[in-house]
């Protein structure tokens, strides 16, 4: 095996800074690892470019990495290759998670941190050595029976990994805006919706400050901005602080964006030596701003620790990215309108108001499925912008459209209008994106909600056939469903218009001879 190539399939759907790609680590750094071993690799993200599909049929093996909401074109990818005669391994959160979902499509899956798992892969196969002693590693034996060898232990010092060798990404030089830099792996935080402990543990692991200040050298000149992907990169603030000094004292000169939480706001000096350093913007997942839904998601914060690193952020004049997560089993159809509002009184220069996404590897994943709470498992859509699961305080339609329209509020044009007026060209256009984004969004919610619609029918009449006995039982072969409420609004009323209709089903509102609670449904 001498040609190794890699493959990140691309996002299936737009959203604010879909213009800026930003690739993931993995692919680029085992690249970087076989290249070093004398492979010859290339790394071909979509998101950034079109692969050269010609160039890739002359692979020994194709190397794919996916997450959830990817997954999809992953596998058609690998089922692409794997009709050439060509080998193909697969790997990231997705993969590790359902491995066996995944053999479906790939010979080899890499699970969990692949730098040791896929060199070993490779030596095996070269050398004819049995695969089952490899740890970290799923396949097929010869019986076609599935083989899940025992996990792979963490990668104990993260400076043994080469510093990644972006030239080896396809179209690069050309395409790409944002270098990706790794300071730590791990979260010790057990937010229920994420996947990092489980892919990447609970204990902190970091570079040392020597390392990641040649990570830089080698990588920020090239264009300019530095995207710290670390899932907090002020986890241990001394240990970042002194980074922050020596990215001073070594008068390295870009501009660098990173994820933080809220106890940021606890530390000034913390603060002053991000703005000096070259500090544009923090991403922080304030998440909610029901303290219900804090509790349930395990956040370890309250409304007033959002508002004061709101305020604490601002005042160094560094910008805030503001993630929110909506459709616990504990926010309802205001709690999305009062983010809205929470957003835009606060001056959040930009936001993201994504829907709860339940990604296999967490425990809402567990939850949900366990509940039978899923509505379905299209991976394209578990992109945190289409509800994929039955909440409990509202429909799954309310939540879909709902976030749509609370991103839509805080993407305004007199948003838009008023960061011209102040001569912030970077967010006005953000603004038109995240506008447009939103415009693109909302004329596909219709098929989305069409879809939705038609899978919940078919569950109830594949299982209980309930809903439709229901209103045989209540209206015999009445033409009309009669709804007694005085508080329905409009779009909810265009929705029960629209699902009845399937029943062959009028909707009349605000008689008293017979009513449909929400909750029946």
């Amino acid at each position: 095996m001498k040609n190794i190539y890699f493959i990140e399939a691309k996002s299936p759907g737009s959203h604010i800074f879909s213009r800026t790609a930003l690739p993931r680590l993995g692919t680029i750094l085992l690249a970087t690892i076989l290249k070093n071993r004398g492979y010859n690799t290339k790394v071909f993200i979509e998101d950034i470019s079109p692969p050269d599909w010609k160039q890739l049929e002359d692979a020994d093996m194709i190397c794919i990495s996916s997450i959830s909401s990817t997954a999809t074109r992953a596998f058609q990818i690998a089922e692409k290759f794997r009709k050439l005669g060509i080998s193909v391994a697969i790997g990231g959160p997705h993969s590790t998670f359902l491995p066996e979902e995944s053999l479906a499509y790939a010979d080899y899956v890499i699970r969990g941190e692949g730098e040791e798992t896929l060199v070993e892969l490779l030596e095996n196969l070269e050398s004819g050595k049995p695969l089952d002693t490899i740890k970290g590693l799923s396949f097929k034996n010869s019986k076609q029976e599935i083989v899940n060898n025992p996990a792979r232990e963490l990668l104990k010092d993260l400076n043994e990994a080469p510093i990644p060798d972006f030239s080896i990404v396809h179209k690069w030089a050309e395409k790409a805006k944002v270098v990706p830099i790794a300071t730590s792996r791990g979260c010790p935080f057990a937010c229920k919706f994420c996947s990092v402990i489980p892919m990447f543990g609970r204990k902190y692991r970091f570079k040392s400050i020597e390392r990641i200040i040649d990570e830089i050298k080698a990588a920020a000149p090239q264009k300019g901005h530095v995207f710290f992907i670390d899932d907090n990169f002020a986890a241990n603030r001394k240990r970042t602080k002194t980074l922050l000094r020596a990215l001073i004292d070594n008068k390295i000169k870009f501009e660098w964006s990173a994820q933080v939480r809220t106890d940021i706001a606890k530390d000034p000096e913390l603060l002053e030596l991000m703005k000096a350093s070259g500090c544009f913007s923090v991403y922080i997942g304030f998440e909610s701003i029901n303290p219900k839904t804090l509790a349930l998601y395990n956040k370890s914060q309250g409304l007033e620790d959002i508002e004061n690193a709101i305020r604490a952020v601002k005042k160094h004049s560094i910008n805030i990215h503001g993630m929110f997560v909506l459709g616990s089993d504990t926010d309802d159809i205001q709690t999305i309108r009062n983010t809205a509002k929470f957003a835009k009184k606060l001056n959040i220069d930009s936001i993201q108001f994504m829907v709860l996404t339940p990604l296999p590897g967490t425990p809402v994943f567990e939850d949900l499925k366990s509940s039978g709470r899923l509505i379905h498992t299209d991976w394209s859509k578990y992109d945190a912008h289409h509800a994929v699961f039955e909440p409990k305080l509202m429909t799954a339609f309310e939540l879909h459209v709902e976030t749509l329209k609370a991103m839509s509020k805080f993407y305004s044009w007199p948003a838009i209008l008023r960061n011209l007026w102040r001569f912030d060209f970077f967010y006005a256009v953000v603004g038109l994106y995240g506008k447009r984004s939103v415009r693109k969004a909302l004329s596909g919610a219709k098929n989305y909600v069409d879809q939705l619609r038609d899978l919940i029918t078919a569950e109830f009449d594949s299982k209980t056939g309930k809903l439709r006995q229901f209103f045989q039982q209540k209206q015999g072969k009445s033409k009309n469903i009669i709804l007694n409420t005085t508080s329905l609004e409009k779009d909810e009323s265009r929705f029960f218009s629209t699902f009845l209709s399937k029943l062959d089903k009028k909707l009349v509102i605000n008689k008293e001879s017979f009513s449909v609670t929400k909750n029946t449904l």
